[in-house]
């Protein structure tokens, strides 16, 4: 953690003009909505927590993102430590991001810790820097666009050196699997919403294509 704290220090010294234009906002909460839907919302805050996000995690909620978030937070602000405890666990599978199922629990995990961050991030640090590649890249898409301040820009950029891949190859696959790099790449563009250079990294781009915009990119920082 010594290293991980001076590497923060060393990162906001150099970054200070590129930080300015940090694009991640809180997610808003405290809305109203239609009969309906504010319904819908009380009967979560009295459901049990894998009932609750049973219902979170499907089309009704997923499709609509304020909606989401109102609901998480009425549903969960009373019983945060338990829903964040549970949502650690999505966190760590590996089989997260493999099928459809997994990719909505692990959405659904994002939306929770961006609305808790307080309670969130320095469990989410703490797991990356103490697991392997294919769970670090959960951390990454979960912290993206997360209000975390300092500690998530310098876990972003730490990231961006690392060349460990985080995915499985396939018989399927197309091209190389990603990096942790590929992917701390795309959160950083999105972040910050930089301009003026490659918007996504993808498996169909070339480890030669990728490492030019990662280094690109790294000469920003």
């Amino acid at each position: 953690m010594k290293i991980f704290t001076s590497i923060i220090i060393i990162f906001f010294m150099a970054i200070a003009p590129v930080y300015a234009q940090l694009q991640t906002d809180s997610p808003q909460v405290d809305q109203q909505f239609s009969m309906e839907k504010e319904k819908r919302i009380k009967e979560l805050e009295t459901m049990g927590l894998y009932s609750a996000l049973e219902v979170l995690s499907s089309p009704e909620f997923l499709s609509e993102e304020e909606y989401l978030d109102e609901a998480i937070y009425r549903a969960f602000k009373n019983r945060t430590e338990e829903v964040i405890e549970y949502m650690m666990k999505v966190v760590q599978s590996t089989k997260s991001a493999k099928n459809n199922e997994g990719i909505n629990n692990l959405y659904l995990a994002k939306r929770i810790f961006q609305i808790f961050p307080d309670a969130s991030l320095n469990r989410l640090i703490d797991l990356y820097m103490n697991t392997g590649a294919e769970i670090r890249a959960n951390v990454i898409y979960i912290i993206g666009d997360m209000d975390g301040g300092k500690a998530v820009d310098a876990l972003l950029i730490e990231a961006l050196y690392d060349t460990s891949v985080c995915q499985e190859a396939t018989g399927e696959s197309l091209g190389e699997p990603l990096r942790i790099c590929d992917m701390a790449y795309n959160q950083l563009v999105i972040r910050y919403s930089l301009k003026g250079v490659l918007r996504t990294i993808g498996t169909g781009h070339s480890i030669n294509v990728r490492d030019y915009h990662i280094g690109e990119l790294q000469s920003r920082f």
